[in-house]
């Protein structure tokens, strides 16, 4: 244990700092996820209404997902440098700033700031994926998939709220800034600052000083680079690419899907938020799974639900509203079992020494992902539609298991 911050601190109250530390990022990260699917909502539809382009309505989703591959990197080294709280605290006013460029942009008409401000938004953001590594640092081993999903959890009240509040704060906002779009940008811009603030105030002392450092980690002295070439490492980055690039595809395109077939706003909240209830509600539940049952079967039970979605909203009769939530519900199901397994085993799996920058570099590979999977979305979206977009959301997940499968070191690891 790294005890030596608080020197006589009796075990107990350790366990009880540690706790507390988790969650105030789990407090901070409900508003982040609030201000982030509330973008996440107009997005796609706002670049529509833009640009005149559905084959361009995914780009500032993929310019956010490319913020967020370049700051979970850039923060993963900060993080090692500076410590956690460091991006924690930096993390959230970085994304305020893009949302207001993102607001300037929607009400001024212009769509390339709306793209700027979308990356800008998307590498503050990257402070928010990495706290569930932070949560992890402060659990015990037996513990690890319970705290990595409590904090994964916190999306669940972000999402719904967010998602439910655009169409009401853009009714509200309407009139005053002339478009209704623009309020959820400003909704999204209040947000982060306060979640920024929790952390500025809360998380003290930094996670990194009373970390649980477990005498069954990896041995120390390894490089970024070897630890990229371990197996257990690979197979993580692996899942991580493959729940989020199926995801990202189907939900780009869902918010277009619904609007074409006559609803609104309010209509894709919905949708999104039982989108987001499936991806974060259960994360507690299947932090305790992942920790009781194995990371491995967890990925298979993720990788058999994401298929299953995908059929279920392929299927869905094109005013089939019910039927299109129920595929996006088990979309997002599938997605917590993936993404809780794949990230407590890459804490498991890296080196202590270069962990904080391995757990950047596999952010942004997963986050570069999503940034191909969302320019991909408006080109399938506009030219072979929302079924065969479903259909080509699946390949990305059979790809990466048939790679994992042929390749006889990641194949030895699966069987471990």
């Amino acid at each position: 244990m790294t005890e030596s911050v608080q020197p006589g601190a009796a075990r107990s109250e350790l366990s009880a700092v540690r706790r507390r530390l988790i969650y105030v990022l789990f407090s901070g990260a409900v508003l982040a996820w609030l201000a982030f699917v509330a973008t996440l909502t107009v997005a796609t539809v706002a670049a529509r209404s833009l640009s005149g382009s559905t084959i361009l309505a995914g780009i500032p989703l993929a310019a956010g997902a490319l913020g967020q591959a370049l700051g979970t990197n850039l923060l993963g080294r900060l993080s090692a440098r500076y410590g956690r709280r460091f991006i924690m605290v930096v993390g959230p006013p970085v994304s305020a700033c893009g949302a207001a460029l993102e607001l300037i942009g929607v009400t001024a008409g212009w769509y390339w700031m709306l793209v700027g401000g979308a990356i800008l938004m998307g590498t503050g953001v990257g402070a928010i994926h990495l706290a569930r590594y932070v949560a992890a640092e402060l659990a015990e081993e037996s513990e690890r998939g319970k705290a990595v999903g409590i904090v994964v959890w916190s999306g669940t009240v972000g999402s719904v709220v967010g998602a439910n509040l655009v169409d009401w704060v853009g009714r509200l906002a309407q009139e005053w800034l002339g478009t209704p779009y623009g309020g959820a940008f400003l909704l999204a811009t209040v947000a982060f600052l306060l979640s920024g603030m929790i952390f500025w105030v809360g998380l003290r002392p930094d996670p990194s000083q009373v970390a649980v450092t477990s005498g069954s980690l990896p041995e120390r002295g390894g490089t970024v680079g070897a630890a990229l070439r371990l197996p257990s490492v690979q197979i993580s980055i692996l899942a991580l690419l493959s729940a989020q690039g199926a995801m990202v595809l189907v939900m780009t395109a869902t918010p277009l899907r619904i609007e074409d077939a006559g609803y609104g706003l309010d209509a894709v909240g919905l949708v999104l938020s039982i989108h987001a209830v499936g991806m974060f509600a259960f994360a507690p539940l299947v932090g305790k799974l992942v920790d009781r049952l194995g990371r491995l079967p967890m990925l298979g039970m993720g990788m058999s639900l994401t298929m299953v979605s995908l059929l279920l909203a392929g299927a869905a009769p094109y005013d089939g509203l019910f039927v299109l939530a129920a595929g996006l519900f088990v979309l997002g199901s599938g997605w917590s079992f993936s993404f809780i397994a794949a990230s407590s085993m890459l804490f498991a799996s890296a080196p202590p020494d270069v962990r904080q920058v391995v757990e950047g570099w596999a952010d942004s590979a997963a986050w570069t992902m999503v940034m191909v999977g969302s320019v991909g979305s408006g080109v399938l979206m506009g030219t072979v539609g929302f079924n065969w977009l479903t259909a080509t959301a699946a390949l990305p997940m059979l790809l990466i298991l048939a790679l994992a499968l042929a390749v006889p070191r990641l194949r030895t690891a699966i069987r471990i």
